[in-house]
């Protein structure tokens, strides 16, 4: 009689109630305080092997858990060890053969040993630069390179090098065009500087701005957003490229506007080139079919990494309505296992549970300031010199009352969208190098290309947006505890601990909905047993089904795709633009505006003005332009409010956007920028409610729903100064990414004075400024380098230059702050 393979449901049949009784409590004591009898040892050894002969998948991992618990709580790393070894996870094997011999130094029996030579030399196959990789980290790097010219899908967890695969694919590629598409300009900042430190030979300029392009170049790197390289698309409609590596190609799947972009310039390099090789980077993806493109004809080979190698603790503390229970959550079982909470409260637990660098997820900016300010205040001052000078750096660009060098005091770091990205760069350096640093709490901004120590993560939120956090977002999250490179780094060690995170979901009145279910969340997004699916939602994806909801999304996209590169949409059937403006406003993707019913008004609207005015040279007359030329084409009622441009109807609003324009020009610093927005709100009414989007804690009447605004009346000055600082930011994004469109447009038809644009633009009408802005320089930088260390810049060219990499002593000689010196190093190759 043939014996039935053990699976994870077959344990947990009632058939086998006993057997999975006596499993069970076995295991528990793994994970809890419980200590292991030789007769509870001797059990757990034969399950280990029992189950990783299994051929599921599950259940060899659920081995592999065990093992992995085991080692941490005995020492005795065998088991883990020999399970390494035969399943390809070769960096741990490596680690505990190491620590054996340093704890073993004399025994030269077992050192010189045939077998121990030949495992050694089987392990040195796979280290390459004092870096071992597993097995299919190995075999990732072999398809990959054979496969370079070809399409092809990566699928590999954070910390299994796909930044690296970049670096080696440009350095195996010269002579080629190739494109790195990124989603954010800090993953785009962060990319550059790995190929600059990289040094590669053939790589003498990286374009990583639109008016950097030469359509003449034949072998260059480009680093480009959708955005930049759509700009690129338009003005050079031969431009094309050998490779296109696309990185976190999961942001395909989603629905909003920068995703479908991405898709359209796919679709449209394709389209004018068959031969370009795609290069698709993801952490997480189920099926590599569900990225292919509509009418796209390409073919790709993919390549999945499969191996387990963390293997998580879960808890949930919740505090919610006077409660403090505690459960351990295994995603294996799916067994709730409750625990006694000794915490009082939701801040002692943070606390208790902690180790030295520790991560809290919020989703809300508001939420994240208001709880680092209470944690902080819960923890003593810390004494540093690195946190001094940051304060005294910080408080000169910012302002002195601002909430983050009050946490900062107390090892409190915060994280999120509507921080500059200098002060972002900061805190990320800061929580890497400063051991006073703790606590860093941070929103959805750590999802993407954010490389940091965790040791622990606590969700104070299970949310990302109006929604919750979907498996894939929620293993991306915290797969950034503990990345490899922190565990495999230091060859003796006590424990794995590190390859057991943990993972703690905090149910606080403050931060969480009263009614959101923590268990069913936990289930939802880890439970093993659960089949995960990709949700695809763009549009201009085969996967995705067009029906009543997105069909006119659909049909936007589509016709936007066929009026730039004609007879790219296989026959569909859409209008077509016959004016200059009309072709402008989608390739500048204005989906606000529809193109087709009003194209016409609208160069009838600039006709009639440039007819009896002159190019435009003022901010004033520019913000009434795109007004009456553009926003009041927008239909209020198919926006349900929520178009940001509407904002624009009003007079006030078109004049403080013109002011705020101003500034810019003028290098207003931004603690002036902020007196000024306090001194504008003390001069309103008392019982004026003042917009503040995300922060507001009030609607603006009975009828609304979203609290989007604030009396300031309630306010203390630091709590006008904090929402002074996150509105500047929110304001310059809304600027730069929304009503910017309009001025590129009005210079593209040539209706702006030449010099007017580049200081709306760039801030400066320095050529030599503009070309360092272009590279990547904040306007303050390039000119900082411009006039005090020209001597280290040599200008080749319009867009060329090179920087001497001796500025980098130089700067620190001169006492030159952090946020200018990370600058410089992010845009500059590393000294020797």
């Amino acid at each position: 009689m043939k014996i039935k393979e053990m699976t994870l449901n077959r344990l947990k049949h009632s058939s086998f109630s006993e057997p999975y009784h006596i499993f069970f409590s076995i295991y528990q004591k793994l994970f809890l305080d419980d200590d292991l009898s030789d007769e509870d040892i001797d059990k757990v050894l034969s399950m280990v092997v029992l189950f990783t002969n299994q051929s599921e998948e599950t259940m060899q991992r659920l081995g592999y858990r065990m093992a992995l618990a085991y080692g941490n709580k005995t020492k005795d790393f065998i088991p883990l060890y020999d399970i390494a070894i035969n399943s390809g996870l070769i960096p741990i094997a490596a680690l505990i053969k190491e620590a054996q011999k340093l704890q073993q130094p004399h025994d030269n029996e077992n050192k010189d040993s045939f077998l121990s030579n030949m495992v050694d030399s089987y392990i040195d196959n796979f280290r390459a630069n004092k870096i071992v990789s597993t097995e299919q980290q190995y075999k990732m790097d072999a398809f990959f390179h054979k496969s370079l010219l070809n399409n092809s899908i990566i699928v590999a967890p954070t910390s299994y090098g796909k930044s690296e695969l970049i670096v080696s694919a440009i350095k195996s590629s010269e002579n080629k065009k190739i494109c790195i598409i990124v989603p954010s300009k800090s993953l785009l900042s962060q990319t550059r500087k790995r190929i600059l430190d990289a040094k590669i030979e053939w790589v003498t300029r990286i374009v990583s701005h639109p008016e950097m392009h030469k359509p003449e170049d034949v072998s260059t790197v480009y680093i480009l957003t959708q955005e930049r390289l759509t700009r690129i698309l338009n003005q050079d409609k031969d431009a094309v490229f050998d490779i296109v590596i696309i990185d976190e190609a999961h942001n395909l799947l989603g629905k909003d506007g920068r995703n479908i972009l991405l898709a359209s310039t796919i679709r449209i390099l394709e389209f004018r080139n068959a031969n370009t090789a795609f290069k698709f980077l993801t952490p997480f993806l189920k099926n590599p079919s569900s990225l292919n493109i509509r009418n796209s004809e390409y073919e790709s080979s993919d390549y999945k990494i499969n191996e387990y190698v963390k293997s998580e603790r879960l808890y949930i503390a919740d505090y919610r309505n006077g409660c403090s229970s505690m459960n351990f959550y295994d995603h294996f079982t799916h067994e709730f296992i409750e625990l006694v909470n000794d915490s009082k409260d939701y801040i002692s637990y943070l606390h208790a549970n902690s180790e030295n660098k520790n991560i809290i997820y919020l989703n809300r900016p508001k939420h994240i300031q208001s709880f680092a300010k209470k944690l902080a205040e819960s923890m003593p001052e810390v004494k540093s010199e690195i946190i001094d000078a940051a304060t005294n750096e910080i408080s000169t660009n910012m302002h002195e009352k601002y909430l983050l060098l009050h946490c900062m005091k107390h090892g409190v770091l915060y994280h999120h969208g509507s921080m500059t990205d200098a002060i972002r760069n900061y805190t990320e350096h800061l929580y890497r190098t400063c051991k006073d640093i703790r606590y860093l709490i941070s929103s959805s901004t750590l999802l993407e290309g954010v490389n940091l120590p965790i040791e622990k993560m606590f969700l104070l939120s299970t949310s990302k947006g109006r929604g919750n956090l979907r498996p894939s977002q929620f293993k991306n999250l915290i797969g950034r505890v503990n990345r490899f490179s922190e565990i495999f780094s230091v060859p003796n060690f006590e424990s794995l601990e590190k390859l057991q995170p943990e993972v703690h979901i905090v149910g606080t009145d403050d931060y969480l909905r009263t009614n959101a279910d923590l268990h069913k969340f936990f289930e939802t997004v880890m439970r093993v047993s659960k089949k995960d699916e990709d949700i695809i939602e763009n549009v201009l994806l085969e996967g995705s089904k067009i029906n009543d909801k997105n069909e006119d999304d659909y049909d936007t996209a589509m016709t936007r795709l066929e009026n730039l590169e004609p007879g790219i949409t296989d026959e569909y059937e859409c209008p077509t633009v016959t004016t200059k403006v009309g072709l402008k406003l989608l390739e500048n993707n204005i989906s606000e505006i529809n193109v087709f019913e009003f194209e016409h008004q609208i160069e009838e609207v600039l006709g009639d003005f440039f007819g009896s005015n002159p190019l435009i040279s003022d901010s004033n007359t520019l913000m009434s332009l795109i007004y009456d030329a553009f926003v009041g084409f927008i239909d209020p009622n198919n926006s349900n409010g929520k178009n940001s441009l509407l904002r624009l109807r009003s007079d006030k609003a078109q004049t403080f956007y013109a002011m705020f324009l101003d500034w810019n020009i003028a290098k207003t610093p931004l603690p002036l920028m902020v007196q000024r927005f306090i001194t504008y709100w003390g001069k309103l009414p008392a019982d004026t409610p003042v917009y503040v989007a995300g922060w507001g804690d009030t609607t603006k009447d009975e009828q609304g729903h979203r609290e989007l605004f604030t009396y300031m009346k309630d306010k203390t000055i630091s709590e006008k100064i904090n929402l002074a600082i996150v509105r500047i930011k929110e304001e310059e994004d809304f600027f730069d990414y929304v009503v910017f469109r309009f001025i590129e447009i009005l210079n593209e038809l040539e209706h702006l004075d030449e010099t007017f644009y580049k200081l709306v633009k760039y801030g400066t009408k320095n050529k030599r400024a503009i070309t360092l802005i272009k590279n990547g320089f904040s306007r303050g930088v390039a000119e900082l380098l411009i006039e005090k260390y020209k001597d280290f810049i040599e200008f080749t060219g319009d867009d060329n230059f090179r920087i001497n990499p001796s500025i980098h002593k130089k700067l620190s000689l001169d006492g030159v702050g952090y946020l200018q010196r990370h600058e410089v190093d992010l845009n500059v190759v590393a000294a020797l």
